[in-house]
C-alpha cells in the first residue's frame, strides 16, 4: 500500500516570520521580483513542510528541519537535516492555495490543484485530445466543469511525474478510465502517455477545487491518502 499524505494551506495559514525557512530558502525566497511569485513560492513550501511533518508524526517545532529545493527540471527535492531524503513529494498552488502530496514509497508522483471554473470550448480543443474532446462535449451541462477542470488536472500531475510539466504538449497525456462525475472521497482515473506509460491517478472535488494524484501502481495494493 502506498501511503500518501496530503495537506491544504492557505495564504492565512502561512507564519508571519520566516524561521522556519532554510538559509538556502529564505536567499531563494528574497530573490524573488515579484510579490505574488513570492507568496505562492512561500506557501507551497509550507505546504510541503506539513505535509513531510504529518506524514513522520513530527511536531511542528521541527518543521526547519526540513528543506525543499528545486530539481533542474523545476520538480520539490526534500532534505531532511541537510542531508538528502528520498520521498515523493510534489507541490501545487492555485489562486491563494497550495496542495501537497509526500509518500515514502515512491519518487514518481505528481499532484495538482486547479480551481473549477469555466473554460472555453477553444481551451478544450487546443489542449485535449479527440477522445477527451467527444467526453467533455456528452458530459451532462452541470458537470461539464468539473469534468474539463478534472481532466487538466490530471495532466498537469501526470506531465508533472514525468518532469516536463507545462514543456510538453498536453495532447501527450490522455485521461481514461475516469467517471465523469465524482462518487466517493477519492475517485479513481487512469492516464496514458504518447510513449505509452500509464500512471493511476486519484481525484477528488473538494468544494470547488479539484485534487489531482498521479504515481504508477496506485491501485495495485490499495491506496491510503490522507
Amino acid at each position: 500500500m502506498k501511503n500518501l499524505r496530503y495537506t491544504l494551506q492557505d495564504y492565512d495559514q502561512l507564519p508571519d516570520r520566516l524561521d522556519w525557512l532554510t538559509p538556502d530558502e529564505l536567499t531563494r525566497h528574497e530573490g524573488f521580483r515579484f510579490d505574488k511569485r513570492r507568496q505562492d513560492w512561500l506557501l507551497g513550501r509550507w505546504a510541503a513542510k506539513q505535509a513531510l511533518l504529518a506524514l513522520h508524526g513530527l511536531p511542528q517545532c521541527d518543521v526547519g528541519r526540513f528543506e525543499i529545493l528545486s530539481a533542474s527540471s523545476g520538480a520539490p527535492l526534500a532534505r531532511f537535516d541537510g542531508k538528502p531524503y528520498e520521498t515523493g513529494l510534489s507541490i501545487s498552488h492555485s489562486n491563494g492555495r497550495a496542495f501537497s502530496v509526500v509518500s515514502t514509497e515512491t519518487t514518481e508522483l505528481g499532484c495538482d490543484i486547479e480551481l473549477v471554473e469555466p473554460r472555453s470550448v477553444a481551451f478544450v480543443e487546443t489542449f485535449f485530445t479527440a477522445a477527451e474532446c467527444k467526453r467533455v462535449q456528452r458530459a451532462a451541462a452541470e458537470y461539464r466543469d468539473m469534468l474539463v477542470t478534472m481532466i487538466w488536472s490530471a495532466k498537469e500531475s501526470t506531465l508533472k511525474v514525468q518532469r516536463t510539466g507545462l514543456r510538453a504538449d498536453t495532447r501527450s497525456v490522455e485521461v481514461i478510465e475516469a467517471g465523469d462525475e465524482p462518487g466517493g472521497a477519492w475517485n479513481r482515473a487512469r492516464t496514458i502517455t504518447a510513449d505509452a506509460r500509464e500512471f493511476d491517478c486519484l481525484w477528488r472535488c473538494d468544494d470547488r477545487w479539484i485534487l489531482s494524484v498521479v504515481a504508477q501502481d496506485l491501485f495495485e495494493h490499495g491506496a491510503d491518502v490522507v
